[in-house]
């Protein structure tokens, strides 16, 4: 049974995922997502996005039932799969302050956004976007934390703004680095590989990679969860492919 949600005064915890789930049509909740969150503590947030110049109150009060039922469906299969989760359904304006308001009301230190892609039938792949200006140890701490007792697969990527021979060696050093720390955290070393690409502008790189994969990892330097869940990258991941995306917060 779902806990009830109640505003996080214990230590951060690593392992706490938000999961945003749109509870305004039915709900599908992807085989690649179950795959992320099963070592996890999950906040499902279930939200209906309504128009400006409705009422929350209004909307709640004729799809209220509705939205609970929907989301009380996908929190039944997180249980079958012995997943603790708390749930909550939002009406809102706003989803990207819903969801940032969210995640630090209730200290998740990652989010969840489900895509629509049907899952490979190989072992789940994420493809980590790896920036030297990230917040590299949360990125690893965060990893381990989720991916430690999974299958998960994971590919360490970087896309080169130039052909810097000097950036290139010490982003080489810094994705060796990070593998070997995933690796020391539980991470077995065949589930992670590494790999940094200079030919080609960055987003398109990005892009052209993703495709291999069931899931994208992101982790910025910037602390707002709105700008990264809204950013460029995200933007045009959302646009042109249907991939899940794990965000990582800043250490903040």
């Amino acid at each position: 049974m779902p806990k009830p949600l109640s505003a996080n005064t214990t230590p951060e915890s690593l392992d706490r995922v938000l999961l945003p789930v749109e509870v305004s049509g039915p709900v599908s909740l992807q085989e690649t997502v179950i795959e992320m969150v099963r070592s996890s503590k999950v906040v499902l947030l279930g939200y209906w996005s309504i128009p400006d110049q409705s009422s929350a109150d209004q909307h709640r009060d004729q799809f209220g039932k509705e939205a609970e039922k929907r989301l009380q469906a996908v929190g039944d299969r997180l249980s079958s799969h012995g997943i603790e989760f708390q749930k909550e359904v939002v009406f809102t304006k706003n989803r990207g302050g819903l969801i940032d308001d969210a995640a630090n009301k209730y200290d998740c230190q990652s989010v969840v956004l489900p895509g629509t892609e049907e899952p490979s039938s190989r072992p789940t792949r994420g493809i980590v976007l790896v920036k030297p200006n990230a917040d590299l140890d949360r990125i690893v701490t965060t990893l381990s934390a989720l991916f430690a007792d999974s299958d998960v697969e994971l590919l360490l990527f970087h896309a080169a703004k130039n052909k810097n021979k000097h950036l290139y060696d010490s982003t080489e050093y810094m994705l060796r680095g990070l593998a070997g720390q995933l690796t020391e955290r539980g991470i077995d070393s065949d589930r992670i590989e590494w790999e940094q690409s200079i030919e080609g502008e960055r987003l398109e790189m990005i892009l052209s990679r993703v495709p291999d994969f069931d899931f994208v990892v992101l982790g910025e330097s910037d602390p707002s969860i709105r700008a990264r869940i809204f950013g460029t990258v995200q933007a045009r991941l959302a646009e042109e492919t249907e991939k899940t995306q794990l965000t990582i917060r800043t250490s903040i």
